[in-house]
């Protein structure tokens, strides 16, 4: 409430500002000049008006009518006339700034006019605008029976007239003085000396020229022109506010002059005040453009000035920043300084004979900094250009500028720049022909070409990747900038699948039908690897190896590697169902996974590199996937990776062996599947069983072993582990093994 009463009161207190100011300029026009209003050559409130609303808003527009209805009342016109006729001059105000401001938009203040703003100025504001109020009040001047029928066409001129040259004259300076007060614009000391000299010679010479009395001998020359020189010193020295402030000097003190009887149009118009008026004005209007224009377009060029100023300063801040230098050189001079140069560049390699320089040719700081020499520290010359390009690159720039010279053709060329300190940059030089010159630009691109060069490294392991990676996987190793050559040493799992009966496989196919058969099926397995985020380390003939936990670590490798080979069996199900329904043979695999140390990593040459992993934990994954043929079962892990996913699988505890190559014996566990999937009551009995034989073979309870794996034998008779062992026991019942044997089996099988 507060702020709305505080916005009201300044609102109301700005309202009879404008209503006094137009009050009294109104009473200086008519009474203190002692003139008729409808005489007044130039009616100042019509410019505070226009000049009032534009700066603060068409809501003032009650102060403009509330002044207009008090000067009415002090011209001595009746109530209800000056009422009426107060809306004339307000209507007139608020459509000449609506106008103005739709058309200006953000040119309102007058250090923001161009040309076309002045002339919209002119033509809306000082010639369209005033018709509206000379119009409407000799309509109702008319109407009060205050201006004749034989009048009505003079008054409107008259009115027209008078509101025009006030807004001409004043209404520029009063947009002048309100933006330099909201820039807090100061003249500097000299400005403000020479503002001074140049209106007070201004009005000293006015005061001469339009003070003169008719009788004087100096008001039958034609003086009124003397003023003119200061006027157009103030546009081009003194801006727009020095501008409107001398024509608003000069057309006061003529109109002064005038309605007193003196100065030069008096005397023209023999004494006929209506037609010195006419004269007056038309004089003031001339004066007055003219020096609005000549400011304006002073003032326009100055701000071309600075605008280029600032683009010159930002393009050589872009060079800078672009490490972009550029050349000029005149063709029309030093013809024969330039044979000899491109000659001793054409017919020379490493040793060059130039001439020492030329006159004509102009370097940009930014290309003295790519040359490596100190700006302005030696002349421009190709010689010495050419000095600072590679040895190897010195003749094919040298043909490049002979071309360039002789048949005028463009051109574009990478080259190599040697510099003082031994440092190679590469450059990208683009020459363009014109009629009377070659100009050339020098770009630095050495960093450019780097990154060309690790963008395609980058594209190239990219698509390294992309081949045993999951693209998400891929891109992420990416990501952390682990592309490079070289191996380290992690904990990961290592899958091997290898289909069964292979060879006999390719004997019944032809050669063509084995590469369908084996793109089918290692692009469903490969899926699935992918589909737990492992790693496709290659192809083996018919096997597929697979890391899981490198190159990214994985906490959970066991048990994404384990959940693959499910997966695996999985989708061969799937497979094998297309297989048999396009009459194509099926597949059956056998998987071994095992957790250990291992070196894995891109290794490899820098032309070609793959991801592997290397150690005898990849080995002995190898024998485990061997051993899948050997017991019948699909998937086999090591000790290892049960201990590592124990808590998520069924497994069976198969057997404690030593595989082919290997002193240490490992136990070996056949997984039945996820413990998210429990087992029924038939696998259960039957894994017991298998335990309980296993616990009486290790105890040398080879009796008891035999009679409970043919019983269990009986129940699962494709099982076989079970068989394996049964003809283990009786192999040991005949010859028992040593005291210090183990429980361990040495397996054969590669």
């Amino acid at each position: 409430m507060a702020n709305e009463h505080q916005w009201h009161t300044s609102y109301w207190v700005r309202i009879g500002c404008l209503a006094v100011c137009f009050f009294l300029a109104a009473q200086l026009s008519t009474n203190a000049l002692n003139i008729e209003a409808t005489a007044s050559p130039l009616w100042p409130p019509a410019g505070i008006a226009l000049a009032a609303l534009l700066i603060n808003g068409q809501s003032l527009w009650v102060g403009v009518a509330l002044g207009a209805f008090w000067a009415s009342l002090a011209d001595q016109a009746p109530w209800g006339m000056s009422l009426i006729l107060c809306f004339g001059s307000a209507l007139q105000a608020v459509v000449g700034s609506y106008c103005l401001r739709r058309r200006w938009e953000k040119s309102l203040q007058l250090y923001d006019w161009q040309l076309d703003d002045l002339l919209t100025f002119i033509g809306f504001g000082v010639l369209l605008t005033p018709i509206i109020n000379a119009v409407y009040s000799t309509i109702v001047g008319y109407g009060f029976g205050a201006v004749t029928g034989q009048e009505l066409v003079q008054n409107a001129i008259v009115i027209w007239l008078g509101d025009g040259m006030g807004i001409l004259v004043l209404t520029p300076l009063l947009l002048a003085i309100a933006a330099g007060r909201q820039r807090q614009m100061t003249l500097r000391i000299g400005s403000r000396w020479e503002l001074g000299l140049c209106l007070g010679l201004l009005v000293a010479v006015s005061a001469m020229v339009f003070g003169a009395h008719t009788d004087s001998a100096i008001a039958k020359y034609p003086l009124e022109y003397l003023p003119f020189p200061f006027v157009v010193w103030s546009a081009l020295r003194l801006g727009l506010r020095g501008t409107t402030l001398a024509s608003f000097l000069v057309s006061v003190i003529a109109v002064t002059g005038a309605v007193h009887r003196g100065g030069p149009f008096i005397t023209k118009a023999d004494g006929n005040l209506e037609e010195a008026i006419l004269l007056l004005q038309t004089y003031a209007a001339v004066i007055t453009l003219t020096a609005l224009v000549l400011s304006v377009v002073v003032t326009e060029r100055q701000q071309s000035r600075a605008k280029l100023a600032r683009s010159e300063a930002s393009l050589a801040n872009a060079q800078r920043i672009a490490q972009l230098g550029n050349w000029d050189w005149s063709i029309s001079l030093n013809e024969k300084a330039l044979d000899k140069i491109v000659n001793a560049v054409v017919t020379k390699t490493g040793e060059n004979t130039l001439s020492p320089h030329n006159n004509s040719l102009i370097w940009s700081n930014e290309l003295y900094n790519l040359l490596g020499y100190p700006i302005g520290s030696v002349p421009p010359s190709q010689s010495l250009f050419l000095e600072r390009v590679h040895p190897e690159d010195q003749r094919r720039v040298g043909l490049a500028w002979n071309v360039a010279r002789t048949h005028q053709k463009p051109y574009r060329l990478d080259y190599r720049l040697i510099l003082p300190d031994g440092t190679e940059r590469t450059v990208n030089e683009h020459v363009h022909i014109e009629t009377d010159r070659i100009t050339g630009t020098v770009q630095d691109i050495t960093e450019r070409k780097r990154a060309e060069a690790a963008l395609r490294e980058t594209e190239t392991v990219r698509a390294t990747m992309y081949r045993y990676l999951s693209q998400d996987l891929a891109e992420q190793l990416l990501d952390n900038n682990n592309t490079t050559l070289g191996g380290a040493r992690q904990f990961v799992s290592i899958l091997f699948a290898d289909i069964r009966s292979y060879t006999a496989l390719t004997e019944r196919l032809t050669p063509e039908e084995i590469v369908v058969l084996l793109n089918r099926y290692f692009e469903t397995m490969v899926d699935v690897i992918f589909a737990h985020r492992g790693t496709l380390d290659k192809f083996i003939g018919d096997a597929i190896m697979a890391v899981f936990g490198s190159p990214l670590p994985q906490e959970d490798h066991a048990q994404r590697a384990v959940a693959t080979a499910l997966g695996m069996q999985q989708q061969l199900t799937v497979f094998n169902q297309q297989q048999q329904l396009q009459g194509l043979p099926t597949l059956q695999i056998g998987i071994g996974i095992n957790s250990d140390d291992v070196i894995t990593g891109n290794i490899g040459s820098s032309k070609r590199m793959e991801f592997t992993a290397i150690g005898d934990g990849v080995n002995l994954t190898s024998r485990i996937e061997s051993a899948t043929k050997f017991y019948g079962c699909p998937i086999i892990i090591s000790e290892n990776t049960y201990k590592l996913c124990k808590e998520t699988v069924w497994v069976r505890n198969l057997d404690y062996v030593c595989v082919r190559g290997k002193r240490q014996p490992v136990h070996l566990y056949e997984v039945l599947g996820l413990r998210s999937q429990p087992l029924n009551s038939t696998q259960q009995e039957h894994i017991a069983l298998y335990e309980e034989g296993r616990m009486l073979y290790e105890q040398r309870e080879f009796d008891l072993a035999i009679e409970t794996f043919m019983t269990l034998l009986r129940k699962t008779p494709e099982d076989q582990a079970t068989r394996i062992y049964l003809e283990r026991c009786q192999q040991l019942q005949k010859h028992p093994p040593k005291k210090s044997w183990n429980g361990s089996w040495q397996l054969q099988e590669k």
